[in-house]
């Protein structure tokens, strides 16, 4: 059974899908997750969430720990293209095996984990080593940048936190993968650069890219 999933780090979407599989009694082996398409443009971030934008529980919240969450949200930005299988995998057995939530030694598990950790490093990095670099303004208007090459796909999770730690508008925060476009109210996310390409724009090219990316979202303004 081939499963399209909306982008390669929608956890969301992964989440629907396997919970959806689930409730069809479809094993792992019979599954073939596919996720390559294009990321498109859209919001990621707008601002704290309130309680009654958060997602209703599913049933699987009573049977798989928070911890396993978490984990899937870290995972899914791994760029291993085997981490929806082994995240399907591994819901599977916590579903159909409670005793692995407390198991050592399991090696979906260590993997799983070790993927996530390998992202966390990657977004430790990548906060530790940003800076970001003023634009000369352009008919007044002010615009930072930044640049990373981040070994997963982590651009927008950056974003988030730059958009805390640096809340004062505007800024884009580019990589291969995604620019994110913070605007005061609103992330907006587009697809990325090649590094020559962003390397070699000058401040009025990096004013249009912030331009370009705010009109494809008008209804953030």
């Amino acid at each position: 059974m081939r499963v399209e999933l909306a982008s390669p780090i929608d956890v969301g979407d992964f989440r629907s899908q396997a919970n959806a599989l689930l409730a069809q009694q479809v094993p792992p082996a019979d599954i073939d997750w596919y996720s390559e398409v294009s990321l498109a443009r859209g919001f990621k971030f707008r601002g704290e969430p309130t309680a009654d934008a958060r997602p209703p529980p599913s049933a699987l919240h009573s049977i798989v720990p928070r911890s396993f969450v978490r984990l899937t949200e870290l995972v899914v930005l791994h760029r291993d293209e085997s981490r929806f299988e082994l995240m399907y995998r591994l819901l599977w057995r916590l579903v159909h095996e409670p005793e692995l939530a407390g198991a050592r030694g399991d090696a979906d598990m260590a993997q799983a984990q070790s993927m996530a950790q390998a992202v966390r490093r990657d977004v430790l990095r990548i906060r530790k080593s940003l800076r970001l670099v003023p634009v000369e303004p352009r008919a007044g208007v002010a615009l930072s940048r930044a640049w990373c090459e981040p070994q997963h796909r982590v651009t927008e999770t950056v974003g988030e936190w730059l958009a805390r730690a640096v809340p004062k508008p505007p800024w884009i925060l580019a990589s291969p993968d995604r620019c994110v476009l913070w605007t005061g109210r609103h992330l907006l996310c587009a697809p990325g650069l090649e590094p020559l390409t962003a390397h070699a724009m000058g401040d009025g090219q990096w004013h249009e890219l912030a331009a370009g990316i705010a009109e494809a979202a008008p209804s953030a303004r």
